[in-house]
């Protein structure tokens, strides 16, 4: 009798093992298509959506739906996910989204089999949930910071959105999604090169260490770049040239650190005359005091 207990316990925790593993695996690709990269949205849509899954099975098998057990799992499935994802496994570079999504899965085919063991009573639900809330507001408090800030300083800094690019002091940028690494064959794809020309890419990318930057954030800076200025019937008036600067997010994604572009300025902007007969350099003056030359 026993024997035959433990089987059937097995074959649940198998079942729910599987489902959960497969709705982990689809909603991790959803993430990935949806680009999204903020860490408490990650945990809450991966969670929804786990629940969801679940629920429909549930459904299947004839039992009825409760609006506070469904709210109560899927604050539970949640908090499982944020601490796998951002405790247990966040310092595992190896780790990929597939067997991340096999460690959550036992967890919360095991977390269902010991809710239904420990038999707990449905007044008691409200007050676990809110201690759910309350770990996870607490826990994701930098991603919800992110979510909420209103940024009143236009975050390119040129002179009016409504210029074409042949006008502006600052390239456009060409790249919108997050970045694995921040590696010059990325970089490089930045701007709108159709306009703009690149005359020396970015250096090596550094955490920032000057004065107004973020310790945790990353920053490539030095690169040079030019474009024309023509006059409405198309004829050269001068050369436009600036040094630019990127401003990098680190956030984690399945596991994995990805960058996120928070701005790109321009600093030493120049017009340049272009003669035929004269040789000229365009000087910017690094950070760290080195001289850049780029001749025109």
């Amino acid at each position: 009798m026993k024997s035959f207990k433990l089987k059937l316990k097995v074959i649940e925790f198998t079942k729910w093992l599987i489902i959960s593993f497969i709705a982990l695996l689809i909603s991790n690709y959803l993430v990935t298509k949806l680009a999204i990269t903020n860490g408490f949205l990650i945990t809450f849509f991966t969670a929804l959506f786990v629940s969801v899954v679940i629920q429909i099975f549930r459904s299947h098998n004839h039992q009825e739906f409760n609006f506070r057990w469904f709210v109560f799992y899927f604050l539970l499935y949640a908090t499982f996910i944020w601490i796998v994802n951002e405790y247990i496994f966040a310092e595992i570079i190896f780790q990929k989204s597939i067997f991340l999504s096999f460690i959550t899965s036992i967890l919360i085919a095991g977390v269902i089999l010991l809710i239904e063991k420990i038999n707990l009573r449905y007044r008691t639900l409200p007050w676990i949930s809110l201690v759910f809330v309350l770990l996870i507001i607490v826990g994701n408090l930098g991603y919800i910071q992110q979510m909420t800030q209103i940024t009143l300083i236009p975050q390119f800094r040129n002179d009016s959105s409504a210029l074409s690019e042949d006008k502006l002091v600052c390239p456009s940028t060409v790249l919108s999604l997050p970045v694995r690494e921040l590696s010059p064959l990325v970089l490089n794809t930045l701007i709108k090169t159709d306009v703009w020309r690149i005359e020396k890419n970015f250096d090596t990318c550094y955490s920032g260490n000057y004065r107004g930057q973020y310790t945790e954030r990353m920053y490539c800076d030095n690169m040079i770049v030019s474009r024309w200025d023509k006059s409405s019937l198309g004829s050269i008036n001068y050369r436009w040239y600036a040094a630019v600067t990127t401003e990098w997010v680190v956030e984690s994604f399945q596991g994995e650190h990805v960058y996120v572009l928070e701005s790109i300025s321009c600093e030493n902007g120049k017009k340049v005359t272009v003669d035929k007969e004269t040789r000229n350099y365009y000087v910017h003056v690094a950070r760290d005091g080195t001289e850049i030359r780029v001749e025109y």
